[in-house]
């Protein structure tokens, strides 16, 4: 799956959480999302012009994260569907120890296996 073909399918499955996302699908969004990141933070530091994280305003940060969280969680749970675990891992992600036992499944090639309607 290439770059553009993965976005596409993420924003297209933007809140779907049934199905699996392979491993591109996952980490191109990762990027794609990362990337927004950085540009909301070089237009929040050219606009408010303070690099200081206490006093310094998070416009286009927020914005980007408000648009993207939903299609995150979602692409995150299919590639959980993935390696053949349940969503419901995905709550894992608020817990230190848990967030490095989601990366190395995130990391992790498909399973063959079929999960019910892969729930």
């Amino acid at each position: 799956m290439e770059f553009m073909e993965a976005v596409k399918t993420c924003i297209r499955k933007y809140a779907t959480f049934k199905g699996r996302a392979d491993r591109p699908e996952f980490w191109y969004w990762v990027l794609f999302t990362w990337i927004l990141s950085m540009i909301a933070y070089t237009i929040d530091t050219a606009i408010f012009g303070s690099t200081d994280p206490l006093t310094r305003s998070l416009l286009a940060s927020n914005i980007i994260v408000f648009i993207t969280v939903v299609p995150t969680m979602a692409v995150s749970v299919r590639r959980l569907h993935d390696v053949g675990r349940s969503g419901w891992w995905f709550l894992l992600t608020f817990t230190v120890i848990g967030a490095l036992l989601l990366l190395y499944w995130y990391a992790s090639p498909s399973k063959n296996i079929r999960l019910a309607d892969s729930v």
